[in-house]
């Protein structure tokens, strides 16, 4: 630990920083953490609070999220940055489509910042000599108008109200270290994240599938739906994170009913984008299209034990799964299962061919499904996913033709 002699140096030359270039964050973000461990809490909060609304007003959004609830830790009752950032990102009347995120300072955030939740140990030496000479003075930029600043998934959706609810009540900031495991595949999911600074790793059966960034979401499939883990996330470098603990939500749930509201259409946008990037014909659809196909889809139910498409009939829909478990058969043969995530039924409706297995809800199933007439309309507008169903369409004939012949075969043995 720093003594108070070393504190005290740190901080003036921190000072003298923030003097010379006001827009230096984590000049700014360091004082209030010192101010702290001196016993400073109030001169501290005040420090914090105005890092909170530079982030905030710049668009790291997930920066000043994570230090609002370090205010929290030192004063409970201090809301400032709390209805800062429910005043700038709270729903918006009207909604409106969701801008680019905006340039703004790449200042870290401290490791130290979070306490006894933080499992990265403070820096210990101050900051290296720097000639002030060298530094020329910065002028503030202008604050951008509300309109500027990016939509947030989920918050952006909660009323001010249920916004500070969640903030208070139903998130938690940790740090972790490079290597450290954030969620292990196959473990219960209690709870979601928010990566607010760093990068992290996404390993399905000990491969690298996907890397994560600052603002990605992760997690919220088996918080909602109560599976395993698909998946282990690991920390590339020191990270911050923001957690929501299924505990921790439920009772915010309880009493703003809008709040699950909320995660809901959070879940069944991620979820649709997942399909429209994963899925091997939906990937060649522009921005545009994607965007009107989202919109086609809609909610349907099955309840346990019955059929969803049937072998032989003409397909209908198109699926996504939501919630619970679906069967695949041909004939009496099951071989398959389908999980929450999955997408079924969409190369029967493009090649217009028999639907080739029976696929019936093993458990009560929510998903999302378009109409084929809509799906159609929207997916075979773009020519190079035309041109991929068409060759489908033949390869899936000829598969057809074989086995019939194979059967036929059979009988004269």
């Amino acid at each position: 630990m720093l003594n108070q002699g070393k504190l005290t140096e740190a901080l003036e030359e921190y000072r003298r920083i923030v003097q010379a270039v006001p827009a230096e964050l984590s000049a700014r973000q360091k004082i209030a953490e010192i101010l702290a461990r001196q016993g400073q809490g109030p001169a501290a909060v005040a420090e914090y609070v105005e890092v909170v609304k530079r982030y905030a007003e710049q668009g790291e959004f997930f920066k000043a999220t994570a230090l609002s609830r370090v205010i929290l830790t030192l004063d409970p009752k201090n809301q400032t940055a709390t209805q800062l950032l429910a005043e700038l990102y709270a729903q918006r009347p009207g909604g409106g489509t969701v801008p680019p995120p905006l340039p703004g300072a790449k200042a870290q955030l401290q490791p130290g910042a979070f306490g006894s939740q933080s499992s990265l140990p403070p820096s210990e030496q101050p900051p290296e000599e720097i000639a002030l000479e060298e530094l020329l003075p910065e002028a503030e930029p202008p604050l951008p108008p509300r309109d500027a600043l990016p939509q947030i998934p989920l918050f952006s959706a909660l009323s001010t109200e249920e916004f500070v609810a969640v903030l208070n009540g139903a998130m938690d900031a940790k740090t972790l270290r490079a290597g450290q495991a954030i969620v292990t595949e196959g473990e219960p999911g209690t709870s979601m994240f928010a990566l607010a600074q760093g990068t992290a790793s996404v390993w399905r059966e000990s491969q690298r599938v996907a890397t994560m960034q600052e603002g990605d979401f992760f997690g919220e499939m088996a918080l909602l739906s109560g599976a395993p883990r698909m998946a282990t996330v690991k920390a590339d470098s020191d990270v911050v994170v923001l957690e929501f603990p299924r505990q921790s939500l439920a009772p915010v749930i309880a009493r703003h009913p809008g709040v699950r509201a909320g995660l809901e259409q959070f879940y069944r946008e991620r979820m649709l984008a997942n399909l429209m990037r994963a899925n091997p014909l939906l990937q060649l659809l522009t921005e545009p299209q994607r965007a009107a196909l989202t919109k086609s889809f809609q909610p349907c139910t099955f309840a346990a034990g019955e059929v969803v498409l049937q072998e032989g009939a003409a397909g209908e829909a198109v699926f996504l799964l939501l919630r619970g478990q679906c069967t695949v058969a041909q004939g009496a043969t099951v071989y398959a299962e389908l999980v929450e995530g999955d997408a079924f039924g969409e190369i029967s409706v493009l090649t217009r061919l028999p639907v080739s297995a029976t696929v019936t809800a093993k458990t009560p199933v929510v998903a999302l499904c378009v109409l084929a007439s809509d799906f159609r309309t929207r997916v075979l507008i773009n020519p190079e996913v035309n041109k991929r169903v068409q060759q489908l369409a033949s390869e899936r004939m000829t598969r057809t033709a074989k086995m019939a012949l194979a059967a036929d075969a059979d009988q004269w043995v």
